[in-house]
Order: structure tokens, then sequence, then C-alpha cells
């Protein structure tokens, strides 16, 4: 479930948004052909059909709901619908990019992350996020942020400068 409060008009004339922060929840994005895009938080165990249920009822089949519901949402996903054939709505997942999970406190994840991603952080130009994601090509993942160590070029003080982001 999310919780949604409003306060205030923007400009735009959308409602604003306030959520209370436990470690039991997640925030995700929802696009598209959306009634109220925006970023949401959600609880723990929600699948994608709970999402567009709660954000948008009755606009999914029976079909389509059962086919989403073993998906569960985890922080940072973006949830995108838009028009498919024969006036059924297409669902995609992706992951934000790693400045909006920056923005939002969202953890990132070095073993997910694009060359976009790593430019994104500080002290990491192109040659280095290039250079990060042959090391992760090459030789596997990192699984924690310290798997970074092994990148040359990356030592420990760069590590504890971004351990911050994930």
């Amino acid at each position: 479930m999310y919780l949604h409060k409003g306060h205030g008009v923007p400009r735009n004339g959308d409602s604003v948004a306030f959520v209370h922060r436990t470690s039991a929840q997640f925030t995700i994005r929802l696009a598209g052909l959306v009634p109220k895009p925006g970023v949401y938080r959600f609880s723990e165990g929600t699948t994608i059909a709970d999402v567009i249920n709660m954000t948008m009822p009755g606009s999914l089949s029976d079909q389509e709901v059962e086919c989403l519901c073993a998906r569960e949402v985890v922080g940072g996903d973006m949830v995108t619908v838009s028009s498919g054939k024969n006036q059924h709505a297409e669902i995609s997942l992706n992951m934000m990019n790693a400045r909006e999970r920056m923005l939002l406190g969202i953890p990132l994840n070095p073993d997910l992350m694009d060359g976009a991603d790593w430019e994104a952080l500080p002290g990491i130009g192109p040659e280095l996020a290039e250079d990060i994601i042959a090391e992760r090509h090459n030789n596997g993942e990192f699984g924690t942020i310290d798997g970074l160590l092994r990148v040359p070029g990356i030592g420990e003080k760069r590590v504890e400068t971004l351990r911050r982001y994930f």
C-alpha cells in the first residue's frame, strides 16, 4: 500500500505527496499512460499488478493480473504503462537512472549499473566508468562496493567517498 497525502497545489495543478518513510517501504516511479505519473512508496511484497491496480483501478484484466502477480517490484524500479495492441496496456519494468536513485536515497547496486550510471557518481568520469564496466564484464560481479577495489584507479579513499550511495 502507499500513503498519498495532498498538501497545497503546485504550479502544474497536481497534488503534492508526502509519505512516512519506514524500512518496510520502497520507492518506485510510475510513468506513461497513468492518471498520476510520479514517484510512489509501496510496502515490501507489492507486485506489479498491485501497483497498477492501486493507481489505475480496473485497468487490468484478470488474465493480465495473473501474469503480473508473481513479480514483486523493488526500490528503484520504474513501471511504465503504454498503449499496446487491441486496446491492452503494455507494461514495462526498468530501473530509474542512478541520479534519480541517489536523489531519492535508493541504494545503488554496483552489479546492475551501466556506464551512464557510473558517470553520475562524483569522481567517476567516462574512462573510469568504462574501466569499471570492463572489469565487471571480464571478472564477474563486484558483490559490494568494496569489489570496486579491484579496478585500477580506484582505491580505499574513493570507495569510502562512494559508499554512501550503495
